[in-house]
């Protein structure tokens, strides 16, 4: 009887501290022109890759003829990097962002796709975004997303995230299967004893 008691004990501490989903909703156009992003917003960062202008994190752009978002450029002008990367602090659902593309051509020019990709870095969804617009992604466990020219450097044309949402839930450590595994082993021991004496 006292052993259902610390199973029923146990279930009920683990679900109490299990984590809920942090809600991220991002507006940039919000923020001053030349505002910089990399960790300071909760539960997501966002960094520049691929070539181009790929040092430093990725700024509020704001030129007189574009509006305002997080754009591809470390400056929020040209030159810019081909891949603008965003990582949850976690596992996120029901994502959503508004995107502007400032240049694309028939030829395919700055022609931009985005990529969501799981924990283990695997693509689970892709979509072209054209001129941009808004978008709703129907993956979930996203980890990672990524806007992408798609081009090399000399052709990257600049866009901007204007808004980002999601849902984010935290990964559970390592050191947390470790307990709960711990603590199984404790049980089937005392059941094992209790059933010797028995």
């Amino acid at each position: 009887m006292k052993l259902k008691h610390l199973a029923l004990a146990i279930t009920a501490a683990l679900a109490v501290s299990s984590a809920q989903a942090a809600i991220v909703d991002i507006d940039f156009t919000n923020y001053a022109y030349g505002t910089v992003f990399s960790t300071q917003i909760p539960y997501v960062s966002f960094s520049l890759q691929g070539t181009g202008s790929t040092a430093g994190s990725p700024v509020i752009n704001g030129t007189s003829w574009s509006g305002k978002g997080l754009s591809n450029s470390a400056s929020g002008e040209y030159p810019t990097a081909s891949i603008l990367d965003i990582k949850f602090d976690g596992l996120a659902n029901n994502v959503k962002f508004k995107f502007d593309n400032y240049g694309s051509s028939s030829s395919g020019r700055g022609h931009t796709f985005y990529t969501a990709f799981n924990q283990l870095g695997t693509a689970i969804e892709t979509g072209f975004v054209g001129a941009g617009g808004s978008f709703s992604l129907a993956a979930t466990g996203i980890a990672g997303l990524q806007f992408n020219n798609g081009t090399t450097g000399s052709n990257n044309w600049l866009f901007a995230v204007n808004t980002l949402q999601a849902n984010v839930a935290p990964v559970p450590e390592p050191e947390t299967y470790a307990l709960m595994g711990m603590g199984l082993l404790g049980l089937m021991a005392a059941r094992r004893r209790k059933a010797k004496q028995a």
